[in-house]
């Protein structure tokens, strides 16, 4: 050591001052996420700590060819701002192919959804008008699981001759 270097700090007040940064740092960083000051990072915080959402899709409108849509909350995290966790039903059975292309949706149908903005896109598993089919359709949010895919595997349609117009 030369005489015009400062001295060195013991390790336990190196130990504490990274304790007290850490600290810190952390608080900022919650405090930030809270806030909602960090764009769309309070949304996903805020989601780890409240229920998730189910409900009835009680209003259902025919969009474009086999493809239907119902609203739902803003406050979802959707495929156009992230990854939806929603999952659609049917009489309580989840559709098979979700996160699909509206086109897809609206040409193809064979239970192909997806949750953009506020509305779900969705079509039935056999083609079928889900106003008049007599099923329950209903949307529920799922908690992702590491290693999950994004989509589900493809299944064949129960219907592919039926049409909606």
């Amino acid at each position: 050591m030369s005489p015009l270097s400062p001295p060195r700090p013991s390790p336990i007040l190196r130990g504490a001052a990274i304790i007290v940064v850490s600290v810190y740092l952390s608080l900022v960083l919650l405090f930030l996420l809270i806030s909602g000051r960090i764009p769309g990072a309070g949304q996903w915080f805020r989601a780890l700590f409240r229920r998730r959402y189910r409900a009835d899709l009680a209003t259902i409108d025919h969009e474009r060819g086999r493809c239907f849509i119902a609203p739902v909350p803003e406050w979802l995290t959707s495929d156009s701002d992230g990854v939806s966790r929603l999952v659609v039903l049917e009489d309580g059975r989840a559709l098979p192919l979700g996160h699909a292309a509206h086109e897809d949706i609206r040409s193809l149908g064979c239970g192909r959804y997806s949750h953009w903005g506020p509305s779900v896109y969705f079509s039935p598993s056999d083609g079928t008008d889900p106003r008049t089919n007599g099923r329950r359709y209903s949307v529920s949010e799922q908690a992702f699981r590491k290693g999950q895919p994004l989509t589900h595997p493809h299944t064949a349609c129960l219907d592919t001759s039926a049409s909606n117009s």
